[in-house]
């Protein structure tokens, strides 16, 4: 029986809430200009109250009586006299559901200039100053009453128009500030979405309310987590600088949480960004690096009304190294590729942007290949070009591995092809753009690139017109065939994620950063075959970068030999040719530049460029006759440290397919 009547009181209390909501929602529904009147009426009663009361309180210090007729027709005349003031001051001009505690500023500016009027009004009628004696703190009641009804009347309307659904996931806003403050509203909007609570790095905050939700510190996101009382961690820090951002994401990579963050204030600003355009942690922050800063002028003068050339344009450097060259302002720019979609995507983009930015810069996109000498004199002759920046190159390890004649083709005659057409043609720079793998290589990748490095320094020796140098630097985040993209793709097809060794480490950029420091380089090189080398800071275990990505991801780490967590962190063992640690220097002393991201190394070199020539000869031998064991006898006698490592690791290069690493996992490269 007693649970009968447990039953009974519990759907009563429901069936009543529901019946609050039914009728909170059809005064959502009625017209502006009605609830408009409603909210008038309120007020006026509101007033009204407050009025007899101050009518009592007047009589009781003035010890005299009124006629019963002032007892409503007082309160009433000052209660009409309130509203009409607050209409003239915009206090009704707030839609109601929408409005919060900001609403007070107009209810202050009605209540103050409706206080005056009265106060002036009744100071005459009755003879009497004492009055102000109760119009003073009834004032502050009137504040108050009107403040808070319509608070109230703004949680009543907000629960009853936001749909009473499933919660999909519970949020913890990193940041207790007005930007927090608006993604919680929004998050919350839709009923999906429970807000757990805010932290905050500032002390003085913990412990405080932010739209009645509590604030507390960063260490309290752990304890959610192991409890598994939170799904999402928003970071609402726009102003935040790039170092503490990548910080804050590098302390929540260590749990199994996903992490969504805001746009910073230079996306929103130069992006168009909204603030509640909620994303993705992007690669680039889980770098603790603090941005580039440019030399813009040094820059400036490099690149503007020139005629610049990339090759390769339409790739992740290339057309990075076209997005910074554009931001300068040239006279034009030639994009030379062999995708065709890769070009129409930068042209498309280039174009769009120099529409928007007001710049008249021509663009002119070329398809075609570094290989077809003819296209590549062609190009030159048609267009007085003054740099090129020589990006094209096949750089995925296992594809050149398995692929090392066209491989090889690519990275030395299309070089080489440039790189001559720019001599005879005078041009002014060509900047080739090379790699870490090209230090003591230990693949057909790196050797070939290496190879081009020393026909590049042969060029600058025996040039007078034209300047050659040389930038290399490690792997870029998100590159086409980096780990980042493979290992997210992974992530999301439920694993498992695979790695090659557990102690492989590499040096990672971002693009952006990348192409920037390129142009930097190139812009402060004399042109006489110097190699540039990037700052590209700590090397990065790939093991602790993909654990990294699970964990942003909202996912766990299922560690070996047990059946718990989401993800499994394969190793695959070292790929034919691959390094556990990169390098960025053969054996040169690197000196500082003007830049402290950009390092000098005066490499000797030894080879004249008839010497190049007879090099080039037999590499097109070795490649037309597809004579793959004769093209890494030529790489062996042109690069000695690669010839040192096939001696202690002996490879086939161009090996079967079926004998081969599978491509899928090319995770490190």
């Amino acid at each position: 029986m007693g649970r009968t009547d447990e039953n009974y009181a519990a759907n009563g209390v429901a069936s009543l809430r529901d019946r609050l909501r039914n009728s909170a929602r059809r005064i959502v529904d009625l017209p502006r200009n009605t609830t408009l009147f409603l909210t008038a009426v309120v007020d006026f009663f509101v007033l009204s109250a407050i009025a007899v009361i101050g009518v009592l309180a007047y009589g009781v210090l003035c010890r005299c009586q009124f006629d019963p007729s002032a007892y409503y027709l007082l309160p009433a005349a000052v209660s009409a006299v309130t509203v009409l003031v607050s209409l003239a001051s915009g206090l009704y001009r707030p839609i109601l559901r929408y409005s919060d505690t900001i609403i007070i500023f107009p209810i202050l500016n009605s209540t103050i200039c409706a206080g005056l009027t009265v106060s002036l009004g009744l100071t005459l009628w009755l003879g009497e100053p004492r009055v102000n004696l109760i119009i003073g703190p009834l004032w502050l009641v009137t504040v108050g009453m009107m403040h808070g009804w319509r608070l109230i009347a703004v949680t009543i309307l907000n629960k009853a128009e936001r749909p009473r659904l499933d919660i999909e996931r519970r949020v913890v806003i990193y940041g207790a500030g007005r930007a927090g403050a608006g993604i919680g509203e929004a998050m919350t909007q839709n009923g999906r979405s429970e807000l757990r609570c805010y932290v905050d790095d500032d002390r003085n905050l913990h412990g405080r309310t932010l739209c009645g939700v509590k604030i507390y510190s960063p260490g309290r996101i752990t304890g959610l987590v192991q409890r598994g009382e939170v799904d999402l961690v928003v970071l609402a820090l726009p102003a935040t600088s790039t170092l503490r951002r990548a910080a804050i994401i590098n302390q929540l990579s260590e749990l199994p949480v996903r992490v969504e963050t805001a746009p910073t204030l230079e996306e929103m600003l130069v992006g168009g960004q909204a603030l509640t355009d909620i994303r993705g942690v992007s690669a680039e922050e889980l770098l603790s690096r603090d941005p580039v800063t440019p030399d813009n002028q040094l820059v400036t003068n490099e690149l503007r009304n020139k005629t610049v050339l990339v090759t390769g344009g339409g790739g992740s450097i290339g057309s990075a190294i076209c997005r910074a060259v554009i931001a300068h302002q040239p006279a034009k720019l030639i994009i030379f590729e062999q995708s065709e979609f890769a070009l129409y995507s930068i042209e498309r983009e280039l174009r769009e942007w120099s529409r928007a930015a007001g710049q008249q810069v021509q663009l002119v996109p070329l398809l075609g290949s570094t290989l077809d000498h003819g296209q590549v004199g062609r190009i030159f002759d048609q267009h007085t070009v003054d740099i090129v920046y020589h990006a094209a190159a096949y750089k995925h390890v296992p594809l050149v591995e398995m692929n090392p004649i066209v491989g090889a083709a690519n990275n030395i005659l299309g070089t080489f092809h440039v790189a001559a057409a720019a001599q005879s043609r005078q041009v002014g720079k060509f900047v080739l753009i090379s790699t870490d793998k090209a230090v003591r290589p230990t693949n057909v990748m790196g050797a070939s690139k290496r190879v081009s490095e020393r026909f590049i320094q042969a060029f600058a020796h025996e040039s007078r017109d034209t300047g050659f140098v040389l930038v290399r630097f490690g792997n870029v985040l998100d590159s086409a065939g980096s780990a980042v993209p493979l290992f997210r793709e992974q992530i999301a097809r439920g694993g498992p994620v695979t790695v090659t060794d557990p102690e492989v480490e590499r040096y990672f950029m971002t693009i952006p950063e990348a192409a920037e420091l390129v142009i930097q380089a190139g812009a402060m090189s004399a042109g006489g075959g110097e190699i540039f080398h990037l700052d590209m800071g700590e090397p990065v275990k790939v093991a602790d970068l993909a654990r990294k990505l699970v964990h942003l991801s909202g996912l766990r780490v299922r560690e070996p030999g047990q059946y718990s967590g989401d993800i499994e962190i394969k190793f695959v063992g070292l790929r034919p040719g691959e390094k556990l640690v990169e390098e960025l220097l053969v054996d040169e002393e690197s000196g500082p530049t003007a830049h402290p991201r950009i390092f000098r190394a005066a490499a000797p070199n030894g080879m004249t460029l008839a010497k190049a020539e007879s090099y080039l000869a037999r590499f097109r031998v070795v490649i037309d006759a597809n004579d793959v064991q004769g093209l890494l006898d030529l790489l062996c006698e042109l690069v000695e440290s690669y010839a040192e490592q096939r001696q202690v690791a002996p490879m086939v290069a161009g090996a079967a397919v079926a004998d081969a690493v599978d491509i899928d996992q090319a995770n490190s490269g």
